[in-house]
Formats: structure tokens, sequence, C-alpha cells
């Protein structure tokens, strides 16, 4: 105890006894308790709490992102019919296992997915906290969210049109467009780096064919996979495309595949997966659906 000071018994009695005066005229005498009456009094939450999810139909494009990041496996993918959407795949989540993280809503690529202030959850039976995307469909509360992720102009490129004029290449004062050519389609496109982009948009007032738009996207806080083709065993079939909810995929004709007919003719060129990684969000909907092992994907479960 040599070199500590002692506490003189003035510090230790009367300091404690002058809190708490001070807290019993504060709640006694001036009215302002630091307690609520809960449940009739309710403290008016942050927005940034994370309670009940909400979920936007309209905004959401089934990717599935929200069920890849989840850290406890409580989001599924469910199959819906809606009136005006027709067949779609909406998350449902839940809570019985949830751990409110917010990581469903930070990873959503068109933050169609919020976390609201909606905390009495409580429930007698476990199966009533498992909520289908109807029960948390709730499309006006993006309307009133104030948003709090970043949103970035970047070039778009639209493959179907565009025509490998390499004006955009030309045009670009960071020169981060690439033409790079397809394999077996004898054609080229633009490789935009978006690191490098400053979001000048030359590259969109140049292109004749309107084939790169600039398009607001949210900037992403999660890395997500990007998926690599492997030419050699892609049969051409289409479905990663089908299934691709950002259509980021197209399909191009490869010259030279077209098989003989009996009758002489030629028969329709074999048909190859072009990935466009501008717009895809790295949800591995593509890698699921391949039968053929033609997509490869680190990291996203089958």
């Amino acid at each position: 105890m040599d070199g500590l000071r002692r506490p003189r018994p003035i510090g230790v009695v009367l300091k404690p006894m002058m809190l708490t005066g001070k807290q019993l005229v504060r709640t006694l005498i001036l009215g302002k308790p630091n307690t609520v009456l809960y449940p009739e009094e309710k403290l008016a939450l942050p927005q940034v709490y994370r309670g009940k999810h909400a979920l936007d139909f309209k905004k959401c494009i089934g990717c599935g992102n929200c069920v890849i990041v989840c850290p406890n496996d409580c989001m599924w993918l469910e199959k819906v019919e809606d009136p005006e959407l027709g067949k779609i795949e909406r998350p449902g989540v839940d809570l019985g296992r949830c751990l409110f993280c917010g990581f469903c809503a930070e990873v959503c690529p068109t933050v169609a997915l919020h976390m609201t202030t909606e905390f009495e959850l409580a429930d007698r039976d476990r199966e009533n906290l498992r909520l289908s995307p109807l029960d948390i469909r709730d499309d006006s509360f993006g309307a009133t969210f104030v948003e709090e992720r970043q949103k970035r102009l970047v070039p778009v490129l639209d493959l179907s049109k565009c025509d490998g004029c390499e004006k955009c290449a030309g045009e670009c004062p960071e020169m981060c467009i690439a033409m790079m050519p397809i394999e077996n389609t004898g054609r080229t496109k633009p490789e935009i780096n978006l690191v490098k982009c400053k979001s000048h948009g030359k590259c969109a007032e140049v292109c004749s064919e309107k084939a790169l738009t600039m398009t607001e996207v949210y900037e992403s806080y999660f890395d997500m996979p990007e998926p690599k083709l492997i030419l050699e065993t892609c049969s051409g079939c289409g479905l990663c495309a089908r299934k691709c909810p950002s259509e980021a995929i197209y399909m191009l004709e490869m010259p030279g595949t077209e098989k003989t007919l009996k009758n002489g003719t030629k028969g329709k060129p074999k048909k190859r997966a072009v990935f466009v990684l501008e717009k895809c969000v790295g949800c591995g909907r593509c890698y699921q659906a391949c039968k053929f092992d033609a997509i490869d994907m680190p990291g996203v479960r089958t």
C-alpha cells in the first residue's frame, strides 16, 4: 500500500450522499425522472435501431444476398405470387434465430430491406417468429427512411446494344475503360474499372448506341464474390442468364460452332455466357443454377 493515497472519510461518505441527493431533487422536486413508465410510455428510438425487418417488394430483386450474408442462417428465399409482380422470390426471416446484426440490410444492393424500430416481438410459440416475405412486406417504409448509405453515379453497360466501337475507351479521361475481346465470339466489350472511375459520364455521352448509361448505385459494405466462366464445360443452355436477378449475364453466339443437320443445312451456333460485372451483385444465383460446373464462384454455397 506504500505510495497509494488513503481515501478520506469525507470523500467516502459525503460524495455518494451528494450524488444521491441530486438525483432525489431531480426526480421528486423537478419531476424529471430517468426512467420511463413502460409500456404506458415508450422511448423514441433512433432510426438506426435494429428491430423487425421491413421489405419493399418492388425494390427487391430476389438476389438472396441477405440469405448468403446472414451469420445465423435465419433467412431464406420463398416463392410468392403477387398480382402486380407475378411469381417472384422474396426473403423471409426467423426472428427466433436472428441476432439483429443488420448485415442483411447493409448488403442489399437495392436497399429494399430495412431494420425498423419495432422491438415488441416476443411470442409464446416459436413458429410465430418465422415470418414469411408477406409478413415483413412494407413497400411504404422506404419512402420515410432516411438513407445513410452513399450513392454513386457509375456507367452501366447494356451489352445487347454495344457494337464495340471503342469510343467510350477513347474518351475516358481516367483511362479506366479497356476494350476486352470476348473469347470465341469475335466481339469486344468495354470493361470498366469502377475504382478509378470519377463518374464524369463522357463515356455515356459519346456512346452512339446508348449502351452505356450513368446510373446511381449504392456503395456496398461487402466485397461480394465474382463469377468466372469455365468455357470448356459451358453448354450454352442460358439458365444462368435466366436466373440472374440483376440482368448481368448475356448469351452471345460463337461463330463456327454450328452443327450440320441431316438435310445439309447449318444449325444455330452454340452460345456462351458473358458477364457484365459492373451490374453483378455477387449473389451466386448463376453458380447455383449451373448444372454443368461451368461457373466458379468461391465462397458461395450451393
